[in-house]
């Protein structure tokens, strides 16, 4: 009669890792985590810059298009604000009823958009003026004033951009970024004649359409 060799009664070891390994894996996770994110928030930032830029522009285009849809001259401003104790840049479109006979003396505010933050209206003293050369003494120039001139821009029916004093095409730029991040430098110019609006960014120093 053969026997069976008895097993061992001793119980296996299971194998896993160690509290050294654990934290070496930790370590690597987290310090691939810092990196990506290292390299995440400038693109993050750009982001915001072009949302900011964006933001101008489609109210710019917006308002000439209502302008030429409704007949009626459309106002565009560029208040800055204070809301709950934070500063806050906008873009307002109002309907300029009083200067459009028989449309009342009521002049509706069509939108009101808060620029993307952290960005404000700021120029670059270290950059040029953009290649369309419309005036860079200020974050906000329309027709050679710091600004705007007195009583306004107005988009008319034909699509223009005209000083509401005496209802002539006028050029203009809007500069947007942040003290001390030449990265985050954005412009936005309006050709007056034409009503024409452009994008600008400068990523090494110069001007480049968007």
């Amino acid at each position: 009669m053969k026997y069976q060799k008895a097993k061992s009664m001793t119980p296996s070891r299971e194998q896993g890792f160690s509290l050294l390994e654990t934290m070496i894996v930790i370590v690597v996770i987290i310090t691939i985590a810092a990196m990506a994110v290292l390299q995440i928030q400038p693109a993050l930032a750009n982001a915001r810059a072009d949302t900011a830029m964006k933001q101008v522009v489609d109210q710019l285009r917006q308002a000439r298009e209502y302008s030429i849809e409704n007949r009626r001259y459309i106002q565009v401003t560029f208040p800055v604000v204070v809301v709950n104790g934070v500063t806050e840049y906008q873009i307002v479109m109002t309907q300029r009823n009083d200067f459009t006979l028989g449309a009342g003396g009521v002049n509706p505010v069509l939108s009101t958009v808060p620029i993307q933050s952290p960005m404000s209206f700021y120029v670059n003293p270290a950059l040029p003026d953009t290649p369309d050369a419309f005036g860079n003494a200020n974050a906000i120039v329309f027709g050679g004033v710091v600004g705007g001139p007195v009583g306004g821009m107005l988009f008319q029916s034909d699509g223009e951009l005209v000083s509401a004093a005496n209802f002539q095409a006028i050029n203009g730029t809007v500069f947007l970024g942040i003290a001390g991040q030449p990265q985050m430098c954005r412009a936005v110019t309006v050709l007056g004649s034409t009503g024409r609006v452009r994008g600008w960014r400068a990523p090494s120093g110069q001007w480049i359409q968007f």
